[in-house]
C-alpha cells in the first residue's frame, strides 16, 4: 500500500508508516504525478484537493488532519468513488484557549477588561459552542448567531440576530467557509458590516480568513483608529497584504487550532478512520502528553492575575508574525511559521498550584479550563 502525506501532518510517520510505502512531501508541493499510483492521501489544509490533484490516480481514500474541510472538493471525490475523512472538532479547544490568550493580551497591552465585555459568537459548531460553554461558566454576557441552530438548541436563549451580535463589544467568528446556499459565510462581514461595529470593538478571526473582507477591513482601520482586530487567518494566506498586518494589532499564521492536542486528535481520528475503511487491524494510541503543575502569578487585579496566568500558559506574542516584511518575505515566513511551530500544550493541561494565587482567581482560571493541583 502506498501513502502519501504533508509532511507536517503531527505524528504522521509515528502512527502510519507501519502501514505501507508511506511517502512524506510539503503539503503545498504535492502533486498529480505523486498520486498515479498511490492508495492513499493524508493532506492538512494547505492542500487543495480537487479534480486537478486526484484525477487520473489510484487514490481511494483521502484524510485530512483538520477540522475544516473547504480545501476538499467533496463533489469531486464522491464522483470518482474516493472515501474521505477528516476531523471535526479536533482542535476546537486550541482555538478557545486562542480566545482567550487574545484577550489576556489585549488585557496587558490595551488594558481591555474582557470579563465585564460582552461577546457576540458567530458560529456555534464545535468552537463556538464550547466557548460558550466557558462563557457561561465565568458568568460573561454573550449572545450567539447561527442560522442553522434550531430553538431546541440547548443555547437557544442565548441565539440573536446578526446585526445584534455585531453590536457586542467583543465579536469572535467561528464558521466555516462557504459561498452557497441560504447563508453563504464568504465575506460574511462586508464593508457595511465592518463600519456598523462599535468604533471600540475587539473583533477576533479564527476560522477562515475569506469570511472578513480583509481589503474593507484595511479601509475601516483606517477610518477606525480605535477598532481593534485579532486575525489568525487571512485571505490569500500565506500571500498577506503587508498594509492590512501593519494595522491589526494582534497577527498570527492560522495557528489557534494548533495546539498539540488538537494536532494529535486530527492524526488519530484519520488513522482510526484509515484503518476501518482498509480493514486493518488498529494498533491503538500513541502515549498522550502528561500534566504540568504551574506555579500561579500575580498581579495588579484579578483580570490582569488572570491574564497573566493565561498568557504563561500559552504567550500568545511569540507566534506572531513578524512586521516590515515584503510580500514574498511573509509568504515565505508564513508556512515556516506553521510548518516549524512549537510545542504547545492545552489549558487543560495545566494543574495550577493552589496556593500560588488566590482561590477566587483559581476557579476563574478553572472556568476558562485549567486544573487545580
Amino acid at each position: 500500500m502506498k501513502i502519501i502525506a504533508d509532511q507536517d501532518i503531527y505524528q504522521v510517520e509515528d502512527y502510519f508508516s507501519c502501514l505501507g510505502e508511506l511517502v512524506l512531501l510539503p503539503g503545498r508541493e504535492i502533486s498529480q504525478q505523486h498520486l498515479v499510483d498511490a492508495d492513499a492521501l493524508l493532506v492538512r489544509t494547505v492542500t487543495k484537493v480537487n479534480q486537478e490533484l486526484v484525477g487520473n490516480t489510484s487514490v481511494k481514500f483521502v484524510g485530512s488532519a483538520s477540522s475544516g474541510f473547504d480545501h476538499i472538493d467533496k463533489p469531486i471525490l464522491e464522483e470518482k468513488g474516493i472515501h474521505f475523512e477528516h476531523a471535526p472538532g479536533c482542535n476546537a479547544n486550541a482555538v478557545v484557549d486562542y480566545f482567550f490568550a487574545a484577550l489576556a493580551w489585549f488585557n496587558l497591552h490595551y488594558q481591555v477588561d474582557w470579563q465585564k465585555k460582552t461577546v457576540g459568537i458567530i458560529g456555534a459548531g464545535n468552537v463556538g459552542s464550547r466557548l460558550a460553554a466557558r462563557l457561561q461558566k465565568l458568568g460573561m454576557d454573550f449572545s450567539i448567531y447561527d442560522p442553522f441552530l434550531h430553538s431546541d438548541h440547548e443555547l437557544a436563549p442565548n441565539f440573536a440576530s446578526l446585526e445584534n451580535v455585531l453590536q457586542h463589544d467583543i465579536i469572535t467568528l467561528h464558521t466555516p467557509l462557504t459561498y452557497t446556499g441560504d447563508h453563504p459565510t464568504h465575506h460574511l462581514l462586508n464593508r457595511k458590516r465592518l463600519a456598523g461595529l462599535n468604533n471600540d470593538a475587539l473583533l477576533i478571526n479564527a476560522c477562515r480568513g475569506e469570511v472578513v473582507d480583509n481589503q474593507a477591513l484595511l479601509e475601516i482601520l483606517q477610518e477606525t483608529p480605535d477598532l481593534k482586530v485579532a486575525l489568525d487567518v487571512w485571505e490569500l494566506e500565506p500571500g498577506i497584504n503587508p498594509s492590512l498586518l501593519d494595522k491589526v494589532h494582534m497577527v498570527t499564521p492560522h495557528i489557534a487550532g494548533y495546539s498539540t492536542n488538537g494536532k494529535l486528535n486530527g492524526t488519530r481520528k484519520i488513522f482510526d478512520d484509515f484503518c476501518r475503511f482498509f480493514s486493518i487491524a488498529n494498533k491503538g494510541d500513541q502515549d498522550s502528553p502528561s500534566r504540568l503543575l504551574m506555579q500561579g502569578e500575580t498581579g495588579n487585579t484579578d483580570i490582569e492575575t488572570i491574564s497573566l496566568n493565561i498568557l504563561n500558559a500559552y504567550p500568545i506574542e511569540k507566534d506572531f508574525i513578524e512586521r516590515g516584511q515584503s510580500p514574498q518575505q511573509l509568504a515565505t515566513s508564513f508556512d515556516l511559521m506553521r510548518n516549524n511551530y512549537c510545542f504547545r500544550r492545552e489549558f487543560s493541561d495545566y494543574a495550577l498550584a493552589a496556593n500560588t494565587i488566590p482561590f477566587a482567581i483559581l476557579e476563574k482560571l478553572k472556568q476558562v479550563g485549567f486544573q487545580a493541583s
